[in-house]
């Protein structure tokens, strides 16, 4: 699973670097903000592991992370918090 994420951050990198080289279009910006919420949970579910709180990652939280983009990454850690 991580090699999964791994190979998603990779490709929200190149899609950054070919956003920056010209005009985006709405498909491209809509794209980069589905895999960094997509990629952002992964990440802070790692950082998050550090100190042994840990997120499910189920395709419920994939798909709503990828609706919200990284700010729902935070708004799922708090639901957790909450024990919701």
């Amino acid at each position: 699973m991580t090699f999964v994420f791994l190979g998603l951050f990779l490709i929200l990198l190149g899609l950054i670097v070919r956003s920056s080289l010209g005009q985006p279009r709405v498909f491209l910006k809509v794209l980069i903000h589905i895999l960094g919420g997509i990629v952002g949970l992964w990440l802070f579910n790692i950082l998050l592991s550090v100190i042994g709180f840990d997120i499910p990652i189920n395709l419920f939280t994939i798909v709503l992370v990828g609706l919200l983009g990284f700010p729902g990454v935070l708004a799922l850690s708090v639901l957790q918090l909450l024990g919701i």
